[in-house]
């Protein structure tokens, strides 16, 4: 490894997502549990959980924007950065208009089980954090 870059992966349970994989980057930001992770080279290695957002870096002269959902990142002594996230999307792959009725929806579900069972809150919580990062990737 170059000491001026990382390799970047993100891995979903159905594979890798082809924009970030094995793919040189000289940073990375993730979103973590209490916010951003900036991963520069020659990082201190850990392990964190991710939570839904966008993962933001630069690809030779282009800006790449991946929306994930929950998982983990790993940054590995060798300069290995690994996110495993339950679902990922690239920036260019994300239906406006799709998403946005969904996030309406979901929305609305939200709202009207304010009193309703915890763990349907969470989950729809967590639907619509997913969501918002998919608009949130796309968004130009």
């Amino acid at each position: 490894m170059a000491d001026s870059t990382l390799t970047l992966d993100i891995v979903t349970p159905t594979g890798p997502i082809a924009a970030a994989a094995g793919v040189q980057t000289p940073g990375v930001e993730i979103p973590g549990i209490l916010g951003e992770l900036g991963v520069l080279p020659n990082h201190v290695p850990f392990v964190s959980p991710v939570v839904p957002g966008v993962v933001r870096f630069r690809a030779g002269d282009s800006s790449v924007r991946v929306a994930v959902g929950r998982g983990f990142v790993e940054v590995s002594e060798s300069g290995r950065v690994t996110v495993l996230a339950d679902q990922a999307v690239e920036a260019g792959a994300v239906d406006h208009e799709s998403v946005k009725g969904e996030l309406d929806e979901v929305r609305k579900e939200l709202s009207a089980a304010k009193e309703g069972d915890p763990a349907l809150r969470a989950t729809l919580a967590d639907r619509e954090a997913w969501l918002e990062a998919q608009l949130r990737a796309a968004a130009n």
